[in-house]
């Protein structure tokens, strides 16, 4: 994700000149990426270096850093730079560790590199579970069309329960055959049953923008539809909700860029690099189905 770091006016001009837009530089940050769960299997954490923002180059990855996360419990996670991937810091499950998250702890991440140390923590929320996937014969509609997508198929929904407890946050993922759908408008998060912080919603069923975003595209006949529901914080759906503005945010009419939320701080108080990105944990459930035409809803029966 390349964080919007620096603010710009565009202007329109009634000229032919040639105008070369020069950006400021922007300060420097360490980026992380990370979300950790309790899946079992490796737990990986990406550290990169900021760019200006319009360097379209692949992000430095920060190499030689020490990356360890613990818990409440003084439990230790070492994770160790993968040697494929630079810049990718791996823990791998232990006969004495074969799951790395726990519902309830809480982890405090710890980045030390040079001179710099960054920490971070994030509490590992409850998830539900996914109590069904249901779908129903439609025809694409102009958001869902587009080269190589089908223009007949299954529109979906999945069902589950938000919680009890006001304030609790997700995100879900759906993926096609394998493949996690990943453009900026399939980020979905939301608070309690509803995409919005509103009152009202604690309890509920998930409401129905949240049941049909799995839908970026229709599904056929055999096609492997998988959706995975992700606890988080509420500082992480704020984060989130923020990035998802500023990566939607293009066209004439666009507001300032403007910077994202994050919970990675330098202890180092006289360094000029600062932290940037988020470290979350997330309990996960997850629910696939094979779309089988015979099982298709009836008509507009889908809820």
């Amino acid at each position: 994700m390349r964080y919007l770091l620096v603010l710009f006016s565009m202007f329109l001009f009634a000229c032919e000149d040639i105008v070369t837009l020069q950006s400021p530089k922007s300060d420097r940050y360490l980026v992380v990426e990370s979300t950790l769960t309790n899946l079992p299997g490796p737990q990986k954490i990406t550290l990169t270096q900021s760019q200006d923002y319009f360097d379209n180059t692949t992000p430095p990855a920060i190499r030689g850093a020490e990356v360890i996360v613990r818990d409440d419990a003084s439990n230790e996670f070492k994770f160790v730079e993968s040697a494929d991937a630079p810049g990718t810091y791996v823990w791998v499950p232990t006969a004495l560790k074969p799951i790395f998250g726990q519902v309830g702890r809480t982890y405090q991440l710890t980045v030390k590199s040079g001179s710099d140390s960054f920490v971070a923590s994030a509490k590992m929320n409850p998830v539900p579970p996914i109590d069904s996937i249901a779908y129903k014969k439609a025809t694409a509609n102009p958001r869902q069309s587009g080269d190589g997508k089908p223009k007949e198929g299954f529109e979906a929904r999945f069902f589950a329960n938000d919680l009890v407890g006001e304030g609790s946050c997700y995100r879900v993922k759906f993926y096609k055959n394998g493949k996690l759908f990943n453009s900026p408008s399939n980020l979905v998060v939301f608070y309690d049953s509803a995409l919005q912080k509103v009152s009202g919603t604690d309890g509920l069923m998930f409401n129905l923008p949240i049941r049909a975003s799995i839908n970026p595209e229709l599904y056929e006949a055999n096609d492997k539809l998988k959706v995975e529901l992700y606890s988080i914080s509420l500082d992480q759906f704020s984060f989130y909700s923020q990035a998802r503005l500023e990566l939607n945010n293009a066209g004439l009419f666009s507001r300032p860029a403007a910077n994202i939320p994050s919970n990675i701080k330098n202890l180092n108080s006289n360094s000029k690099l600062q932290g940037a990105g988020w470290f979350g944990v997330s309990a996960i459930s997850s629910l696939e189905i094979v779309i089988d035409p015979a099982k298709a809803r009836k008509g507009s029966d889908l809820p």
